[in-house]
């Protein structure tokens, strides 16, 4: 698997020659299978970047991939509305999260949204978008298998554990 860290701070992004060495993004990564899964953990300010590189890798062909949310705080979801993957009509996103407080994870998401925050609806997104609302368990994403576990955190909040070829 490829791993890459798009973001990894908490709270706040934070730009500026302080985070040059370990960045100034809020939590992003990014995980593709050797067979070509694509899946993003958590989509934080971090996704802005990783939507711009893959856009320009795909020269034009659709963009698909996976989502997983470990938990709907401000600084894990704030990247959403500036991934450009999903404003693009032909690409596949799937969005997987805890549910259970306060909603489904659709329904949070479309919350950060709303037009007395950002002037583009989830509704107005151009790919196609379906959502999971997740417990405790196992489940696979193509070629990889995930195992969820809820975390000791001050929000409903899930880890992910992914495994490929054992």
């Amino acid at each position: 698997m490829q791993v890459t860290f798009w973001g990894t701070r908490g709270s706040i992004a934070k730009a500026g020659s302080s985070t040059l060495r370990f960045g100034g993004n809020t939590s992003c990564v990014s995980v593709r299978s050797d067979a070509g899964t694509l899946i993003v953990l958590d989509c934080g300010t971090g996704a802005h970047g990783l939507g711009q590189e893959l856009l320009a890798e795909a020269h034009g062909e659709p963009v698909n991939g996976h989502i997983l949310i470990s938990h709907t705080h401000w600084d894990h979801i704030q990247g959403l509305p500036f991934f450009a993957p999903l404003f693009q009509r032909g690409n596949h996103w799937e969005m997987y999260g805890p549910s259970g407080l306060g909603g489904s994870l659709s329904e949070i998401l479309a919350g950060q949204m709303e037009y007395r925050y950002f002037p583009v609806a989830i509704n107005q997104l151009s790919a196609d978008v379906e959502h999971h609302d997740l417990v405790e368990g196992t489940f696979d994403i193509h070629d990889v298998r995930v195992d969820t576990q809820y975390l000791n955190h001050p929000a409903l909040a899930l880890g992910y554990r992914l495994e490929v070829d054992e």
